[in-house]
């Protein structure tokens, strides 16, 4: 297996334009990388006889990290750039599968539970609160009644998370919420945005 046949491997999965250039050069990286030290740590005969295996090992460690991603699985962090191209920040994409939701509402509010599925996971572990960036109400005819605004960050313990919602001006009846981002933060960190689709039905 040779780098061009990993990359035509990696043109033939369906994946954002941004994933798929990142991790092509990931795997030059990590094969160049190998090759150098194989270049400092033995002499010529034995560079000739193990920089095959070390290119191989490289491409399969990078082949299944595309296999993982293109399975839909997991998530992937993709740079935000300001209109002339700089990286100003950083979100994360597809995380649907990675975090689970539960709702039950009241005349007092709307209560959003969240669960992380792997809190040891990256962005997860690094995350000590966690807020709605983006979510809309709607009622069971697909109608929206209420476009949410960000709400506060609340403590993310355990991989759980209890964010509360207001519930004004909606009426009684049988609801779904849709959630299109969450958002993260540490202490001293930029908050990350969290994207993804969620949806639970509920009555108010």
């Amino acid at each position: 297996m040779d780098y061009e046949r990993l990359k035509n491997s990696v043109k033939g999965i369906e994946m954002p334009d941004e994933m798929r250039a990142r991790i092509i050069r990931n795997c030059e990286g990590k094969i160049l990388h190998e090759t150098e030290e194989n270049t400092m740590n033995h002499n010529i005969a034995d560079r000739w006889l193990k920089k095959p295996a070390a290119v191989a090992a490289a491409l399969c460690l990078c082949l299944a990290g595309i296999t993982a991603a293109a399975s839909g699985r997991f998530g992937f962090f993709k740079d935000i750039t300001n209109w002339n191209g700089a990286v100003v920040g950083t979100q994360y994409e597809q995380a649907s599968d990675e975090i689970e939701i539960t709702v039950s509402a009241d005349q007092n509010g709307i209560t959003v539970c969240a669960v992380v599925v792997d809190p040891a996971a990256a962005p997860y572990s690094e995350i000590q609160t966690l807020g709605i960036e983006s979510y809309k109400i709607v009622d069971m005819s697909g109608t929206v009644i209420v476009e949410g605004e960000k709400t506060e960050l609340f403590e993310l313990a355990g991989g759980k998370s209890i964010i509360t919602i207001p519930s004004d001006n909606i009426g009684s009846g049988e609801y779904k919420i849709v959630i299109t981002a969450f958002v993260g933060a540490a202490k001293a960190d930029q908050p990350l945005q969290i994207n993804g689709t969620w949806e639970c039905a509920f009555s108010l």
